[in-house]
């Protein structure tokens, strides 16, 4: 029997957050979802960011295998979708003639071509032109006035941190209309038959981070998101034979943090590192510094070269030093170090870091200190931090110069971050799924889960598993053997092997 997959993303998504407001009736289309299907949280990546997260979720690989740890390469180019190792599930559905649709997901730009349509990302370049596929999509997109992405400012997705309180009513605003205009797109395309649909509703992310202190606008906006995947579940399940329907999210969300621990500093103090820099490395900074705080910041802050240099300079001086942390862990420079040397480092610094509490609350300061080994597997195992640390909630991690202190006070100008909350949301509906909750879900097991409701067969070098205790126990779907590629001789070419075999028949 034929069956059909929608995911619908909800970016930041939290449990946390919205049980309550669940329980209370305020998001009745989640409250009916919860009551005919599975609920779990959903264990993401290390790092907790979108371009890694959902990345892993539309591949079922680890970062090690598809590449993806950060916003940006080592030179500080943003990354897009030509930088993923491996293979994403709208490719391998295509190569199974199914008929797939892909808009809005994070790491999308540029789109591909596919088994169907694919519009881009908030990661699409300001200008770009060409982010959906077919051509044919202009006119849908002219029509409903379809944006790729947020620009706030000339090079910035928002404005700098000191004007977002100023400005963020007026971002919300600008953030529903986007959502509705997509939504209305969304529905359009919904219109014809598809095996596999996926929509990101990206923006709940950002109302979280500009709006953690205000309940009530987060509230509205979900509730609009709420009403939303109503008529979107409704219109695919019309249009579909045997739905399953998945609602997901890459990480969790929450408060800023109101402390500060300098990687810098630490290893100074623990005569792990020492300042290298020339004078130059000294100067820059603090001038810059001066002429933020000026009527000069503007250009700093809205034309693209002097910001560009700014943080490609800030960029060598960090790397310059042989051990340098950036999101999300330490980096070792390995060519001066003998191995036994190396290995020694890092199991000291691990002991250490592991260790370590605040002397002000006597907290555990970290949530993950580990050996990137441990946490990825696979070609791109290079770029990840030789040693993975990622704080708790109330904690954030920098590499500074302009202060000795290890740990400090801080107070940021947005009240969300979700940097390091490791769990999303995970919800599943359809027919041969049964109504229960599990404790946790892998966002690897995504991937496999859907092929499998697909028949596809799995390929072998996939991280995550099908989930079947999501499946009632007498369904087609949990007893049905998981079928790996390469496994079973009916795939691309089952056909081609049929007319060859039945040519060597001699009668």
């Amino acid at each position: 029997m034929k069956n059909s997959v929608l995911i619908i993303g909800i970016d930041g998504a939290d449990w946390n957050l919205l049980i309550p407001w669940i329980k209370e009736g305020k998001l009745p289309t989640l409250k009916r979802l919860l009551s005919v299907g599975i609920k779990a949280d959903l264990k993401t990546t290390i790092p907790p960011l979108s371009c890694s997260a959902w990345t892993s979720l539309f591949t079922g690989r680890n970062p090690g295998k598809h590449g993806i740890y950060q916003y940006a390469t080592e030179s500080g180019k943003i990354v897009d979708s030509r930088l993923i190792k491996s293979e994403k599930i709208w490719q391998t559905l295509s190569q199974y003639n199914k008929r797939c649709c892909v808009i809005n997901v994070p790491m999308t730009y540029p789109v591909e071509q596919i088994n169907g349509y694919m519009i881009s990302d908030f990661l699409t370049f300001r200008d770009e032109e060409s982010y959906f596929y077919p051509s044919e999509l202009k006119t849908l997109l002219d029509k409903h006035d379809y944006q790729s992405g947020m620009k706030y400012e000339k090079y910035a997705f928002l404005p700098d941190e000191k004007d977002i309180s100023k400005k963020k009513h007026e971002i919300v605003k600008e953030l529903a209309s986007i959502t509705g205009k997509r939504y209305e797109t969304v529905i359009d395309i919904m219109n014809e038959p598809w095996d596999f649909f996926m929509f990101v509703f990206g923006e709940t992310a950002v109302v979280q981070y500009l709006f953690w202190d205000k309940k009530d606008v987060m509230l509205e906006f979900f509730q609009k998101i709420d009403s939303y995947l109503n008529e979107l579940i409704k219109i695919f399940s019309v249009k579909n034979p045997n739905p399953y329907i998945f609602v997901v999210s890459d990480h969790g969300y929450d408060s800023s943090p109101t402390r500060c621990f300098n990687f810098k500093a630490w290893l100074g103090e623990n005569e792990i590192l020492r300042d290298k820099r020339n004078l130059l490395h000294k100067i820059i900074p603090k001038v810059y510094r001066t002429l933020k705080r000026t009527s000069l910041s503007k250009l700093l802050f809205l034309y693209k070269t002097p910001k560009e240099m700014r943080e490609s300079f800030q960029r060598k001086i960090t790397e310059s030093s042989p051990i340098h942390y950036l999101y999300p862990g330490l980096f070792i420079k390995q060519d001066r170090l003998k191995k036994e040397t190396y290995e020694k480092l890092r199991d000291d610094i691990i002991l250490k870091l592991r260790a370590m509490h605040d002397p002000l609350n006597k907290e555990e300061i970290f949530q993950i200190v580990e050996k990137r080994e441990l946490e990825y597997s696979g070609n791109e195992l290079q770029y990840a931090p030789d040693i993975v640390v990622i704080p708790k909630n109330n904690y954030s991690i920098v590499f500074s110069y302009e202060s000795n202190k290890v740990l400090d006070d801080i107070k940021l100008h947005h009240p969300g971050r979700h940097f390091t909350s490791m769990h999303g949301i995970f919800l599943a509906c359809g027919n041969q799924i049964k109504r229960d909750v599990l404790e946790k879900v892998s966002i690897l097991d995504v991937y496999p889960t859907v092929l499998h409701i697909l028949g596809v067969p799995i390929p072998q070098d996939v991280d995550g598993k099908v989930i079947k205790g999501i499946f009632k126990k007498d369904s087609d779907l949990f007893i049905k053997e998981v079928i790996l590629s390469g496994e079973s001789d009916m795939e691309l070419d089952e056909q081609s092997k049929i007319k060859s075999a039945l040519k060597n028949i001699k009668i």
